[in-house]
């Protein structure tokens, strides 16, 4: 399940395909802030052994792990960076029609078997944004955003129920990885808490 979850991750921000590399998974970023990143299951042996091993700047090591597991197994150039929640959909109850509020339009498109769900506001501006994607038997929910002048009208619930009934293969495991305030909101949704999901990074001097 994670290795479909990060290749479908992936495949919704137009990154390369993770590899099988240190005992996790590879993904080649390649952006200014982060140059690559490492995706394990847990904090044990090879999560260590890859910490031990690499000392570049810009590579970041996520493992389903508590903060406190993480930075244990890891040598103090290592420096916590976040941690999130990794969900699952046991209902799905956000499959019902999406609502939104007078002033606001939903658009959901597919581009290259993306699903992007776009609120717009009456003044033309995006008021919220999600993507989803399914790779193997995972389906992606990402980057769930509504923008601070929108909060609190729901737009965020929308974006995930139009996500929902854009699903294609209906027997897809639903997946994610949620910030604190994301966790509030899918919670409501049907949604549970499997793990936390802990990031490291080694900081460019």
């Amino acid at each position: 399940m994670l290795e479909d979850w990060v290749t479908a991750r992936s495949l919704a921000r137009a990154l390369p395909a993770p590899v099988r590399d240190r005992g996790g998974l590879r993904v080649d970023t390649g952006s200014d802030v982060e140059r690559c990143r490492y995706v394990f299951l847990d904090a044990e042996a090879a999560f260590g052994a890859a910490a031990r091993a690499i000392d570049a700047p810009r590579v970041f090591l996520k493992a389903c792990a508590d903060p406190g597991a993480v930075l244990a197994v890891a040598p103090p150039r290592w420096t916590f960076q976040s941690v999130a929640w990794m969900m699952l959909q046991d209902a799905r109850c956000d499959d019902a029609g999406p609502e939104i509020p007078p002033g606001y339009a939903l658009e959901v498109t597919m581009i290259d078997g993306v699903a992007l769900a776009t609120v717009v506001a009456a003044d033309g501006t995006q008021a919220a944004r999600g993507y989803a994607c399914v790779s193997g038997g995972v389906y992606c929910y990402d980057r769930i955003v509504t923008e601070a002048a929108h909060y609190r009208r729901g737009l965020g619930r929308a974006v995930m129920q139009a996500l929902g009934r854009a699903q294609v293969d209906r027997d897809a495991c639903r997946m994610l990885a949620a910030t604190d305030a994301g966790r509030a909101l899918y919670e409501t949704l049907g949604w549970r808490v499997v793990a936390p999901y802990t990031t490291i990074e080694i900081a460019e001097v």
